[in-house]
């Protein structure tokens, strides 16, 4: 019988320390660091907005459409997770709606009793790129002020596409 390799854990840890220090470690390191990091960005908007910014996703049915396609979770566990982690973005002022007609079909969805949030088009804030980009640019190996610009630019340019649609 034939073992299956298995794939070494320490060829992604470097990624993933990187990505890890990113997000809680920006400032002085001390016995408490990263506390008002995660209270900053939780772990869960910090994946929405952390994929939704890799993948250049900025409306919440492809944000969930694209969580689906990893194949983690069931669609009615990534509308509740992208949900969730979108209201939280928005809460914290990470993300806003693209308009004032997504604003109003995001207070549509938020009243359905339905998971998930329709498509609604989401631009990434100065606030959101500024506290997305250090993970953004450890990823792809861009200069960090270059992804903070681009990210809202994307974002940006997004929703126009959403608004001519």
């Amino acid at each position: 019988m034939k073992s299956a390799k298995r794939k070494d854990p320490s060829a992604s840890s470097k990624a993933f320390l990187q990505t890890m220090m990113s997000l809680y470690f920006t400032e002085k390191v001390e016995p408490h660091s990263g506390k008002k990091e995660a209270e900053t960005l939780p772990p869960m908007e910090a994946l929405v907005l952390g994929m939704m910014c890799l993948n250049s996703t900025y409306s919440s049915q492809a944000f969930s459409n694209r969580l689906f396609s990893h194949r983690t979770f069931n669609a009615r566990e990534c509308d509740v997770f992208s949900e969730a982690g979108i209201l939280g973005l928005l809460q914290r002022g990470y993300l806003k709606p693209a308009s004032k007609k997504a604003e109003q079909a995001l207070e549509v969805e938020k009243e359905s009793k339905v998971w998930g949030l329709g498509d609604v088009p989401l631009v990434v804030t100065a606030k959101g790129a500024k506290r997305i980009g250090f993970l953004v640019a450890n990823l792809t190996g861009e200069d960090v002020k270059e992804v903070i610009k681009r990210l809202q630019a994307d974002s940006k340019e997004a929703a126009k596409a959403w608004t001519a649609a």
